[in-house]
């Protein structure tokens, strides 16, 4: 009896000791410092993240055509700066040139076919004078009105010949014409290919672009084309040029989806639009072919808003902490649009409220704290 007795008090004891121990501890613990910002209205920046290419705004590709011969001749050199419309290929087609000649002459043909009947109907009242002496008038006129009426669907058929010739001879022009290739656009030619000119390359001929003005190319997923729109402020960057940014602005988004070899064949695939970015910098130091990420402002606004790193996750719920007398207070809070630093508070928190930055682990609800 006694040993249980002596057991009951060395535990009592043991408690008492404990709890003294940890008041001694919580009243000498040093009250945890905290940094603080204050919530405030802020200018929010949507952004969207692209990555691009940077390309010559303007290009032309010119390629071989085996249908229009042999390339007779390359009017440019590289290095030259062309108009729109500046003749740049000449090619050489002797089937071409024959079916001209058979044309001339068929055309020839049809109208000295036309002539002839026409002289034959102005024959006919001479003939039919010399009938009416032969056969009587009545006879005479029968006759001649039916030779006159085959005439005149002989000279019809021969007419209509020779409007068919005529349209050969439109089409031989145009194939003509097209034996000289013309620049789409004004440009600089940036290469010229000996082996596509011999058509034993796929790669063009030429290629013209316009070196001074350059843009960045890239595609967006539907999602983001419902947020992009032109004339978008852009910021430009570039692993290899990383201390380097350059301004420029949303110049064009397709209204219709890039169609890509998947797409066509028939195999599901994420939808793609292509955007164009124009640059305000006109000496940037990227070369075309360069891969840049285009920062895209997608709006801007003003609204609640606190650093990031003040918002704490739990599941699917946000919180923060404020500082109130002195103590750490727990906020649940309903957030909205994130930017590179803030994230908008749409409810749970007011303007002038003082939140923790980076909480610890040790910060919780009604905990004493010092703002530093």
């Amino acid at each position: 009896m006694k040993k249980k007795v002596w057991i009951s008090i060395a535990v009592v004891t043991l408690i008492i000791l404990l709890v003294g121990v940890n008041i001694y501890r919580a009243s000498n613990q040093e009250v945890l410092s905290v940094e603080t910002e204050t919530v405030e209205k802020r200018e929010l920046t949507g952004n969207v993240m692209v990555p691009g290419t940077l390309s010559l705004s303007q290009e032309n590709f010119v390629y071989y055509v085996p249908e229009n011969g042999e390339v007779a001749e390359v009017l440019v050199k590289e290095g030259d700066k062309v108009a729109e419309d500046t003749p740049l290929i000449k090619y050489k087609n002797e089937q071409l040139q024959l079916e001209k000649e058979q044309n001339a002459l068929s055309l020839e043909s049809s109208y000295l076919q036309i002539n002839r009947i026409k002289d034959q109907i102005d024959d006919l009242d001479d003939k039919e004078k010399d009938l009416k002496e032969q056969v009587g008038e009545k006879e005479a006129e029968k006759q001649i009105d039916a030779e006159r009426d085959q005439l005149k669907t002989d000279l019809k058929v021969a007419d209509l010949d020779a409007r068919q010739i005529l349209l050969q001879k439109k089409t031989i022009e145009n194939k003509l014409e097209d034996l000289v290739v013309k620049s789409e656009s004004a440009g600089t030619v940036l290469t010229i290919n000996e082996d596509a000119i011999k058509g034993i390359s796929q790669a063009p001929i030429l290629h013209i672009g316009n070196s001074e003005e350059l843009m960045v190319k890239g595609t967006i997923s539907e999602y983001d084309s419902l947020k992009i729109n032109e004339g978008q402020a852009v910021t430009l960057r570039s692993d290899v040029l990383a201390d380097k940014k350059w301004k420029g602005k949303v110049a064009k988004v397709s209204y219709l989806p890039v169609q890509s070899e998947t797409a066509i064949s028939g195999e599901e695939t994420a939808v793609q639009y292509s955007i164009e970015v124009s640059i305000d910098d006109k000496n940037i130091e990227a070369k075309p072919g360069f891969k840049l990420i285009m920062d895209i402002e997608t709006e801007k606004r003003s609204a609640v808003a606190v650093p990031l790193e003040a918002v704490k996750q739990d599941g699917e719920n946000y919180y923060v902490y404020t500082v109130e007398e002195g103590k750490a207070v727990y906020n649940e809070v309903e957030t909205g649009t994130a930017s590179n630093e803030y994230m908008e508070i749409k409810s749970g928190l007011k303007s002038g409220s003082k939140v923790i930055l980076n909480p610890s682990e040790e910060v919780r609800d009604n905990l004493e704290v010092n703002e530093k």
